[in-house]
Formats: C-alpha cells, structure tokens, sequence
C-alpha cells in the first residue's frame, strides 16, 4: 500500500453517501505531523505513530480507505468512557449493529472482528497515545454478542468490582452445548445454545428478549435437555433488565454457583449506576424519528430488532 493522501480537495469530491456516510464532520485519520483539514465538514485526528502496520484500513472504493473494525476501536476508544469502548468492542466482536442513527434498535449481521483480532492490533500499535484506555476495555470485551441486551447484561456481570461491576469470572457468549442422543430426542437438535454461559461450573443465564423465546413447550423441552446435560440455566426476562432491584432478585439465584474475580463485586449502588450507563451506551429508550440506514438495504438481507 502506497502513501494514502487526506487532502481536503481530494475529498470534498467524494460523494461519501455513497458509502453510507451521511453525518458531519468526516473524522479523517491523517499521518503524524500533517496540518489538520481546515474545513468544518472534517476533523482531524493525527495517527500519532509515523508509520502504520499493514491490514489496518480497508479500501471502499480505489484510493478510497477507511479504519477497519480493530483500529476504528482503538481510535474511538481514546474518546469514549471505559464502559463506552466495552460497548463499542462487544458490538464489534458481536453478532449485531446499532442503526447508523443515534435510535434505538439494531441488525444482525456476522462479527467484524474479536477480542483476539484488536489484541493483536494493540500490540503492533504499543506506543500509541490513548492506548491504555483501549487496553483496558478490551480486557471486558467479550466475543459473540447477539443483541445490545447481551452486552449490557453481560457487561454488568462481567465487570470488576473497580468498574462497577458484579465481577464475575468470564462468560462465554452463545456457548453451544452438544447433546446426547437422549437430549437430542427431546429438542429435536444435536446442540443448543445458551446465551451467557461458565462452562467450567455448568452454569447459564439466558436473556428472554420475548422475540427469541415465543414458544414455550420448544422452551421447556430446551430447558430439560440442558439439565439432563448437567446445565443449570436461569432466565433474565426483559422487564427485569427495566427494573435493577428485580435484575438483582435474579442474580441472587446463581451468585454463589458462578466464580467471582478478585475484589468482589461493586457496592449494590455502583453496580446500579453501571447498569443505567450500559444501557444509555446501547441507545435503550431512544426514539425512532430518524432514518435506520446509512446504506440502502436490500429487502429481507437482515434482520430487525426495534426497540422504543
């Protein structure tokens, strides 16, 4: 790759609407040194090292380039509070996409990147400016998020004690059980996924977001087979996530069961704080008045989560 030019009158050609682009400024990455764009359409953000690893950016077009997932988290995370860039990252590493607009709702889409990608990148980048904050979210990324729910659910379980959190050991996301043929009989399937999950205990949370959960006999035999399996799942339903003191309520039936971090959990108001944060950084409540799309969207290529 080539010396990549973030001349203004380069880009004021640009129709960047065309790459879903609709917002101003365009924030420009630009090589360490180089006199920022005079122009309100775009701000300017120095790279901060003189030489950047390969793979970072990706091409839109010819000659026309973009952060990649990995370095997108680390240049955005600098500006963001650590429970922002967790946000940021589980979405990311995740199965799913806010709307471009600041609404409420979401996408399913594969996962951009994961944990191990932007770690391997915040290693080839050390002696970045602003890298530590990056550093440290990262630590409470986790991968394979299917909606914001998750990650906020997660991220309040998973947390240290010193960020708020209940500090609980590691979960894995969307942890896929393989069934007997005596559980299999029963669901109908050679596996089933459990949403937050500590396999070395055998323990699960599921998030009843009612939309994946409209069938309760499928529920039900799902269930019987995870516990012949030896699994213990809990359920959070929506209306807890709405109310924290009930969140807690259900928490409380499988604290002593799961392992928790050094420290301990945060003091019951901390971790209530958390969770309001979590929730504003997932747009929860926000109106839908605004356009879902920065790009046109073929009729049936994903699938929509609304929120209101």
């Amino acid at each position: 790759m080539g010396l990549i030019s973030t001349d203004s009158r380069e880009l004021r050609r640009l129709d960047l609407s065309e790459f879903g682009i609709r917002r101003v400024p365009v924030h420009v990455l630009a090589a360490k040194g180089v006199r920022a764009i005079q122009s309100e359409a775009f701000e300017t953000h120095n790279f901060g090292l003189p030489v950047m690893p390969e793979g970072l950016l990706l091409e839109l077009a010819p000659d026309v380039y973009a952060a990649g997932p990995e370095l997108c988290f680390v240049q955005m995370a600098r500006g963001f509070s650590l429970v922002g860039a967790v946000v940021l990252g589980c979405e990311l590493c995740g199965r799913y996409s806010h709307f471009s607009e600041m609404v409420s709702g979401y996408y399913e889409r594969p996962p951009l990147t994961s944990v191990e990608k932007i770690g391997e990148v915040v290693d080839a980048l050390s002696g970045l400016y602003g890298l530590s904050r990056a550093r440290e979210a990262l630590r409470w990324v986790c991968d394979a998020a299917r909606s914001p729910m998750e990650t906020v659910l997660t991220g309040e379980l998973f947390l240290p004690g010193r960020h708020r959190g209940l500090a609980f050991v590691r979960p894995e996301l969307n942890y896929v059980v393989p069934l007997d043929d005596a559980a299999a009989a029963v669901t109908g399937t050679r596996s089933c996924s459990i949403d937050i999950a500590w396999p070395a205990v055998r323990r699960g949370a599921e998030y009843d977001s009612l939309e994946f959960h409209l069938d309760p006999e499928k529920d039900l035999r799902r269930k019987e087979a995870l516990e012949h399996m030896g699994w213990t799942i809990n359920t959070i339903k929506l209306d807890q996530m709405s109310d924290h003191a009930e969140l807690m309520r259900a928490v409380a039936l499988f604290e002593d069961e799961i392992p928790r971090q050094p420290g301990g959990p945060a003091p019951a108001e901390q971790v209530a704080e958390l969770h309001q944060r979590l929730l504003k950084a997932t747009r929860c409540g926000v109106g839908l008045e605004r356009a879902l799309f920065g790009v046109p969207v073929s009729h049936g290529a994903v699938k929509l989560h609304v929120r209101g």
